[in-house]
């Protein structure tokens, strides 16, 4: 889902807006292994981004829903419902 809504890879902007939207729904640790596998990042430096957004408000609704788009043409309802 991530790789379809992200086909070139996780810009800045969409980087936390995406770790929030799926903060939601998954465990900081999984949440961190699997857009770490992804964007070829360090798992530490993405677990502690991962807590950053826990702790952080609201991003714009602008951005959230511009990466949230991303993540519903690529089955994000669906691994909702998996869930």
């Amino acid at each position: 889902m991530i790789q379809c809504g992200f086909p070139q890879g996780i810009d800045d902007r969409g980087y936390l807006p995406l770790l929030s939207i799926l903060y939601t729904n998954m465990s900081d640790r999984s949440l961190a292994q699997v857009v770490a596998e992804y964007a070829g990042k360090d798992y530490h430096i993405l677990l502690n981004d991962v807590y950053r957004v826990g702790s952080m408000t609201s991003f714009s609704n602008e951005v959230i829903d511009s990466v949230k788009q991303k993540l519903i043409s690529c089955n994000y309802e669906k691994w909702l419902a998996d869930e």
